[in-house]
């Protein structure tokens, strides 16, 4: 179990991710926002006729979810850049040595 902050309540709650739970790759997604939600939607395109694409997710969150998402994203990457630096750094590092 992980514990997540809810922004909307401001409380921790417990959060179970199933270790069976399916990973769904993308390479395509919109989105649309309106009155008080953000729809995302997420596809893929087809493998034989690269044209097209089908969308197969729609995920739906409010407005305040949405800027959550984003910053967390935001901070994710930044998070995950800043590691592949530190990471190539001591790759090039390893390397003059030897």
């Amino acid at each position: 179990m992980s514990e997540a902050n809810h922004e909307s309540e401001r409380k921790k709650i417990q959060v179970h991710i199933p270790p069976e739970l399916e990973y769904c790759y993308r390479d395509l997604f919109n989105i649309y926002a309106g009155a008080g939600e953000v729809i995302i939607e997420f596809g893929n395109h087809h493998r034989c006729a690269p044209e097209f694409a089908s969308i197969s997710n729609r995920i739906v969150l409010s407005v305040q979810n949405s800027y959550n998402f984003v910053e967390q994203l935001e901070n994710t990457l930044r998070t995950a850049n800043k590691n592949l630096q530190r990471q190539r750094e001591e790759s090039n590092s390893q390397q003059a040595k030897g």
